[in-house]
């Protein structure tokens, strides 16, 4: 498990007042809290959601907590912040945890190729991370109260990832992108509500003989850390 610097707190969602606060009661104060998500998390209505929040010191924020994860059930966890996605992936790959890498011996991250800055670069191969949020719409989440999706979801920045990822096979025979999901997810096999989900799709389908890879990370959050569950290979799902 990575741990927390400090464990987070447990908290209850008022509302999101905005793309970037929710009105959160922390310890019975009605606190807004930062939101890591500036755009949709699943079909959710956040009305009284329980959460976890971790606190900052710094005194340059506007915010004091930051909310890290929302309830499914009280009990267990979804992670919300995708912000630090990345660091948890170092980590993992620091402790040799994804199969993915077996012992990699070089690690550099956000590596500027063919115009787009990609998340990692492992032993030469590239990796580009993806942390879907707005997939939450496709799980079971009984007792939330949720609102009819009509807007696409944007992934220009997605194709625009898949176009440079794909530039680098010709050099290293081998590229990665990685969903990551801070809950145990089922196999994602993409959204096809999303803008331009068919391109998306093709792209991947077509490169997948010259060595691009999908790798799916199911994690699981609570107020002391996260814990890997399970990393595993799902490129035969998008042929």
């Amino acid at each position: 498990m990575i741990l927390f610097e400090e464990p987070l707190k447990k908290a209850i969602i008022v509302n999101r007042r905005n793309r970037f606060v929710m009105d959160v009661l922390v310890d019975d104060l009605l606190t807004p809290c930062h939101c890591p998500v500036t755009g949709r998390i699943g079909d959710i209505i956040f009305e009284n959601i329980p959460c976890l929040v971790s606190e900052t010191y710094d005194s340059n924020r506007k915010t004091r907590f930051t909310v890290e994860a929302i309830s499914v059930d009280g009990e267990q966890w979804i992670g919300i912040n995708q912000g630090r996605v990345n660091d948890y992936v170092e980590a993992f790959l620091l402790e040799n945890q994804l199969d993915a890498f077996s012992t990699p011996r070089g690690i550099k991250r956000e590596i500027v190729t063919d115009g787009a800055r990609i998340d990692f670069q492992i032993d030469g191969i590239f990796m580009e991370v993806k942390a879907p949020l707005s997939e939450l719409l496709t799980i079971p989440l009984p007792h939330f109260k949720r609102r009819r999706v009509k807007r696409p979801i944007e992934t220009e920045r997605l194709i625009r990832h898949l176009y440079a990822l794909i530039s680098t096979l010709p050099q290293t025979g081998r590229a990665v992108l990685l969903y990551v999901f801070l809950y145990d997810a089922p196999i994602y096999t993409g959204n096809p509500n999303r803008k331009q989900d068919h391109l998306i799709r093709q792209l991947i389908n077509d490169a997948i003989p010259s060595g691009l890879e999908i790798w799916q990370l199911n994690c699981t959050i609570s107020p002391e850390g996260i814990r890997l569950l399970r990393c595993f290979d799902t490129t035969s799902h998008f042929k």
